[in-house]
């Protein structure tokens, strides 16, 4: 499968995504500043995406910064922005207990995310590593697009925030949902091999304003359509702008049966 599911949990898996991944799978420096890894790294900036953005103070497009990481998938799924808030809460006379309350998204959950890997099908992922910079450019721009599209996919057709006793309630998160794409340009082998990485957070709103949680077996349902609505999505773009064209593949029989 071109797409790969991974939980994220508080404690030491986030703290190792914290330290690789978000820095081009390579070991990020001790006491180096998350931006600073990056570059040295060189990869890009990570990049906020889903529809529940808004109701966050975030826009699509805007750079994750570590603060904001931290929050929301180190700190057991607080808001983006809980430490502003907690410290404007405390500044205003409240409790510590009731300034931290304000800072939280419903429950605190020990699982905070999932990791979805993208990553193009193997005739385009080596088109872009032996292409010219058009080439690359357009194979990058198709990939990116066919996120998007998949992560839309995802609010409207497989998510569900599960609550009542045992679950017994399932309703979308009507506000979309909330991720932190990170792109790499090579695998841990130091090949070339272009993919992102999408932490996607876990906490989603319901219609009655309360936080819950993305019931996460649902996305693993649902991984081998994702992969097979990307792989679509990358190949019919990247056909198109490139005036390419897919052969259907036909697999035969070995020569021992």
């Amino acid at each position: 499968m071109t797409v790969d599911i991974r939980v994220i949990r508080a404690g030491q898996m986030y703290r190792y995504y914290l330290r690789e991944t978000v820095v081009g799978d390579g070991r990020r420096p001790a006491r180096t500043p998350l931006r600073e890894a990056q570059e040295q790294a060189g990869v890009p900036a990570g990049r906020w995406m889903g529809r529940g953005l808004a109701v966050l103070g975030l826009a699509p497009g805007e750079e994750v910064t570590e603060q904001q990481l931290w929050n929301l998938f180190g700190e057991r799924g607080r808001h983006p922005y809980a430490d502003r808030i907690e410290a404007d809460r405390l500044a205003k006379g409240d409790s510590p207990q009731k300034a931290f309350k304000a800072g939280a998204l419903g429950r605190q959950v020990t699982v905070t995310s999932v990791d979805f890997v993208f990553r193009p099908q193997p005739t385009i992922y080596l088109l872009w590593a032996l292409g010219d910079e058009e080439t690359r450019r357009v194979i990058e721009a198709a990939h990116e697009r066919a996120i998007e599209l998949v992560l839309e996919w995802i609010e409207d057709e497989v998510a569900v925030i599960r609550y009542g006793k045992d679950g017994v309630y399932r309703v979308r998160p009507p506000g979309g949902l909330v991720a932190a794409r990170f792109r790499h340009y090579e695998a841990r082998s130091g090949r070339p091999l272009l993919h992102d990485h999408l932490l996607l957070s876990v906490k989603g709103q319901r219609l009655d304003g309360k936080w819950g949680s993305i019931h996460t077996t649902a996305l693993h349902e649902n991984t081998v359509a994702a992969s097979a609505l990307y792989n679509e999505l990358v190949a019919a773009e990247v056909c198109e702008a490139l005036g390419l064209a897919t052969e259907p593949r036909t697999v035969t029989r070995g020569a021992g049966r």
